[in-house]
C-alpha cells in the first residue's frame, strides 16, 4: 500500500472522527431514541446515521464538494431542506416534552425498527454539520489523482467508524441507570434536546 494513500486513509480517519464525536443531532437523535425507547430501537436509529455518513462520504469521493462549489444554489437547497427538517423535529420533541415515557413492554408504542432507521438516516442527511463537513473540508481531500481503491477505503472507514461509535452510544445511554435519570427529568431533558435540534436547524435556514 502506497504511502500517501496511507496517509490519505489516516487523515480520513482522524477528520471522520473528530466530526462524529462531537455533539450535534446524530448523537442527540440516538441517545434520546437509547435513554427513551430500547437500545435495538437506538441501534437501528445508528444504523441510518451510518448509512447517511456512508452517503455523504460516498458523494464527496465522486466529487460532490466541486458541484457544491460550482452551483451555490445547490448549496442553499440542501441547507433550507435540512434546516425545516430540523426545526420540525425540535419543536415536535419540545411540544410532546410533557408524554410519559412508555416501559420496556410498551415499545410497540414507540418507533418501529424500520422508522428508527429512517428517523436516523434523515437526521444525518439533514445535519448541517455533516452538510458543511462533507462538501468542504472532507472533499478535498479526495485528489483527482486518488485511486478507486483508496477512495472505497475511505468510504468504507467512514461506515466501520460510524457504526461502532453509534452502537456504543446506543448500549451506554439504553443502560438502566440511564433511563432511570431520565425518567425523572424527561420533559426538562426533552426540551432541552429538542430546543438544540430547532437551533440547529434555524442555524442551517440562516445560513450560518
Amino acid at each position: 500500500m502506497p504511502t500517501n494513500e496511507l496517509i490519505f486513509l489516516a487523515s480520513i480517519a482522524g477528520l471522520y472522527l473528530m466530526l462524529a464525536i462531537s455533539p450535534g443531532p446524530n448523537f442527540l437523535v440516538i441517545t434520546a431514541t437509547a435513554i427513551g425507547q430500547s437500545r435495538a430501537r437506538a441501534v437501528c436509529v445508528g444504523l441510518g446515521v451510518s448509512t447517511a455518513s456512508v452517503a455523504w462520504a460516498s458523494l464527496a469521493a465522486v466529487g460532490l464538494g466541486v458541484v457544491v462549489a460550482q452551483y451555490q444554489w445547490v448549496q442553499q437547497a440542501l441547507r433550507i431542506a435540512g434546516g425545516v427538517y430540523l426545526l420540525y423535529i425540535g419543536a415536535r420533541m419540545f411540544f410532546q416534552a410533557g408524554r410519559p415515557l412508555a416501559g420496556r413492554d410498551g415499545m410497540a408504542a414507540g418507533k418501529t425498527a424500520w422508522q428508527a432507521y429512517r428517523f436516523g438516516l434523515a437526521t444525518n442527511l439533514a445535519n448541517p454539520k455533516s452538510l458543511v463537513f462533507f462538501t468542504s473540508a472532507f472533499a478535498t481531500l479526495f485528489t483527482p489523482d486518488l485511486s478507486l481503491w483508496a477512495k472505497i477505503a475511505a468510504v468504507l472507514v467512514v461506515g466501520a467508524i460510524s457504526l461502532t461509535l453509534n452502537v456504543v452510544i446506543a448500549g451506554l445511554f439504553s443502560s438502566a441507570v440511564a433511563r432511570q435519570g431520565y425518567g425523572a427529568a424527561k420533559p426538562a431533558i426533552d426540551r432541552v434536546t429538542g430546543g438544540l435540534m430547532a437551533f440547529f436547524g434555524i442555524k442551517l435556514l440562516l445560513g450560518r
